[in-house]
């Protein structure tokens, strides 16, 4: 069934109607300028992201998620210019210019395991030079990559754990945190890191 099929057929068990937890405490922090959220959904993590400062766009697959987005936005008294969602493909999105922030939650999890690296490189070309991307690492799962985190039979959601991330970011970002979340919607508790990487000015050398 297709990301749009499901969204039609309310079939989203993945969508918590809200942004989780950790997010909502430190969004205020976050930089501010141009701000991406891919595979966002019905966008409660644009919403919850924009701010005066901000210009959040969100990028999904599904008109129905789109729709809903906007008629939440509308209730919230949120300017499109501030916040709004885009109908696309990450892997073809080309921005008209580079993004500040990027947050991704339950988006790298989702992807089939061989779209990986491609999502690594994505990542470093949609963000400025020393730009900033948030990972909220989910679903964990232990013991630690590898070899279970790559089980292409398991998702999705692929399970994932930390040190898959730095497998495929370390070449185009430099680590800045990697903390496990303490407060976590129900259902979750346990499953969340927090990642925050600074985009290299040039992708270093592997090995």
């Amino acid at each position: 069934m297709s990301w749009e099929a499901r969204w039609q057929a309310g079939q989203t068990p993945w969508d918590l109607g809200g942004s989780p937890p950790v997010l909502e405490a430190r969004a205020e922090s976050l930089p501010g300028g141009r701000v991406l959220v891919p595979g966002c959904g019905a966008g409660w993590d644009v919403l919850t992201l924009a701010r005066p400062d901000r210009e959040v766009v969100g990028l999904d697959l599904s008109p129905t998620a789109r729709r809903l987005f906007e008629r939440i936005r509308a209730e919230r008294g949120i300017p499109p210019e501030r916040a709004r969602v885009e109908t696309g493909d990450f892997f073809s999105f080309e921005p008209e210019a580079p993004f500040d922030l990027v947050f991704d939650y339950t988006f790298f999890c989702a992807l089939p395991p061989e779209r990986r690296e491609a999502w690594a490189e994505k990542m470093y070309r949609l963000l400025r030079p020393g730009g900033t991307l948030i990972t909220l690492v989910f679903p964990v799962r232990e013991p630690k990559w590898p070899p279970r985190g790559c089980d292409p039979e398991a998702g999705p959601p692929f399970p994932v754990h930390p040190d898959l991330y730095r497998a495929h970011l370390a070449p185009f970002f430099e680590e800045e945190e990697m903390s496990k979340v303490t407060h976590s919607a129900p259902g979750r508790e346990g499953k969340e890191w927090w990642g925050r990487w600074r985009r290299r000015e040039a992708v270093a050398r592997r090995g």
